[in-house]
């Protein structure tokens, strides 16, 4: 993104359903949802992601979620959090925890870019993750093709 971007905005939040689904049909309908929202409404060409599914102690599977969109198009998620909660409840009606977590991240601010970095790198982590049919993924994210 910010190869495209001089500035991007980052926005991390937690997904929670209230069964188990063999599949991640529900994140893939959230995905199309809030991204056609997002380029309607921001003008934006292009939004980045990153999303894992995981499952321990409870019985249903949750999904870590993070955002990254223009940073010149958007700079505080206040508005998009409330979105985010309005789609993922029309889609199954289960919870959405907002991480209270967004970076305002410029292209050569390296510090930042460190700091975001290391707050979506849970995401990677191992434990929660594989509980899951053979056919189904554990992580997602969006294709963006670096410019130079």
């Amino acid at each position: 993104m910010l190869s495209h971007h001089s500035k991007i905005h980052i926005i991390r939040f937690d997904l929670r359903v209230y069964e188990y689904t063999a599949n991640n049909g529900i994140i893939t309908a959230f995905n199309r949802r809030l991204h056609k929202w997002l380029k309607r409404k921001y003008n934006l060409k292009r939004v980045g992601f990153i999303w894992c599914r995981e499952l321990e102690t409870a019985k249903q599977q949750h999904y870590h979620y993070a955002l990254m969109i223009d940073g010149h198009k958007v700079n505080y998620p206040h508005e998009i959090t409330n979105k985010v909660k309005e789609l993922w409840q029309q889609l199954d009606g289960s919870e959405f925890f907002p991480d209270n977590c967004y970076y305002n991240v410029k292209r050569d601010d390296y510090e930042t870019i460190q700091a975001a970095i290391w707050r979506i790198s849970y995401l990677a982590k191992a434990r929660g993750k594989g509980y899951k049919p053979d056919q189904t993924k554990n992580y997602g994210t969006s294709r963006i093709i670096t410019t130079t």
